[in-house]
């Protein structure tokens, strides 16, 4: 969106009825109310967990508790725990003191460690509220970023509205203790400073390899822009990351990470049921969530994002926009990927958000346009969908599928023009 799309007399004088994105919040709200009963609990364990003396069972089960354990293990030294689900889940009760805990393993390359193993030195309390505070501070700072370049003078206005819009991500990072704030910032940071600081988003791209099934479009982005010296910087930053985890943490955990872990997560992919399948947007998972064997769930998933990623490849190829290419490719990265959570949204999120803030703060927004951002942007709350019947599974899928299409439909309208009015070849 252009910096001088959005005059600064339509700011002064909101649209009448609902101002600005009040319809958008209304949305929000009433989606996210209709999964209350999930996310509510969770926040409010995690809350009380803060203030306990000690840590609560509900606040111990969170997915963070893997990276503060693997901060401990990394200082002590033994990090032949991590690699085995068993020796894993062990060390984890041991560490809290409560047997039984909900089952968890570790799924990262060698090289996430350089990011966690500082947590081990703070109590688990302290490291969570650290690292979200940490995270959450440096999304912020990108989603600021991302406002000040798609509205340029206006951004004082759209991006606290884009903040609003972004909460019920905020409260899924809290409540889960998960690490999307981290990876949407080095997502965006990565698109961001692609053209201008190609080390600093070479940087981001190495980081990116921590959780590699976010980037796997990326690639093909950087080829498409010819974006050389970024793509060389990522390969320098990733080889420099993975050598010195392998200095620190030793080659073991390297080979470990092959050997077991990989292994195991294929493993889970295929036969691990439960809460977590219901809380990935793939379509993959919804046919999982659904029932189905591993082998089916992925055909099935294949057969439907094969044309999608086709039409967001031949769409980022033609488009002359910069931001366009990076919706695009984000859009194009979640309906590819079998393996993605809703708390790996973010960035996805971000460009999404702005827009429709920036839409918001400039002419108003009509309760169509509303509904349909506030099912995208309460994603991160009306999900899981725990419960629910079958055929309702497929609606994060489809959600993040009709995105795409919607952000590729106005490169594609001047396809069929372009093909008939060519000259016909002179014979």
């Amino acid at each position: 969106m252009a910096a001088d799309s959005i005059p600064a007399a339509t700011l002064a004088a909101p649209p009448a009825g609902f101002s600005g994105a009040a319809k958008v919040f209304v949305c929000l709200v009433l989606l996210s109310l209709a999964n209350v009963a999930f996310w509510v609990p969770s926040l409010a364990g995690v809350v009380e967990g803060f203030f306990a003396g000690a840590p609560l069972p509900a606040f111990a089960n969170r997915d963070f508790a893997n990276y503060w354990l693997s901060g401990r293990l990394a200082l002590g030294g033994d990090l032949s725990l991590l690699a085995e689900q068993a020796t894993h889940q062990a060390a984890l009760e041991a560490a809290f003191g409560m047997p039984g805990m909900e089952p968890r393993a570790w799924s990262y390359p060698p090289h996430m460690l350089l990011v966690t193993w500082p947590l081990g030195f703070l109590s688990y309390p302290a490291a969570y509220g650290l690292f979200m505070a940490v995270t959450g501070g440096w999304f912020t700072w990108t989603v600021r970023a991302w406002s000040h370049r798609m509205a340029g003078p206006n951004s004082r206005t759209v991006f606290p509205i884009a903040l609003g819009l972004l909460v019920p991500f905020f409260v899924l990072q809290v409540l889960a203790g998960q690490n999307g704030f981290f990876f949407g910032a080095v997502m965006l940071q990565a698109l961001y400073w692609r053209k201008t600081r190609p080390m600093a988003a070479g940087l981001m791209l190495a980081v990116l390899t921590m959780k590699p099934q976010l980037g796997l479009l990326l690639p093909l982005l950087l080829l498409t822009e010819r974006r050389f010296v970024t793509i060389a910087w990522a390969v320098a930053f990733t080889g420099g990351l993975i050598g010195l985890s392998a200095a620190i943490f030793g080659v073991a955990a390297w080979i470990a990470f092959f050997e077991v872990t990989l292994p195991y997560q294929q493993y889970v992919a295929a036969h691990w049921t439960g809460q977590f399948l219901h809380m990935m947007p793939t379509w993959f998972a919804a046919f999982r969530a659904a029932g189905l064997a591993q082998e089916s769930a992925l055909a099935l998933h294949a057969c439907l994002a094969a044309p999608l990623v086709l039409a967001c490849l031949y769409a980022m190829v033609r488009s002359k926009d910069e931001e366009t290419r990076s919706r695009l490719l984000l859009a194009g990265t979640f309906v590819l990927t079998p393996y993605a959570f809703n708390y790996d949204l973010g960035a996805l999120l971000v460009m999404v958000a702005v827009p429709v803030a920036a839409r918001a703060a400039r002419e108003g927004i009509d309760w169509i346009l509303a509904f349909a951002a506030g099912l995208v942007l309460a994603l991160p709350l009306w999900t899981p969908l725990l419960g629910r019947g079958d055929a309702i599974l497929v609606l994060p899928p489809l959600v993040i599928s009709g995105l795409l299409l919607i952000w590729s439909a106005p490169v594609f309208r001047t396809f069929p023009a372009a093909l008939f009015t060519k000259s016909a070849p002179v014979s």
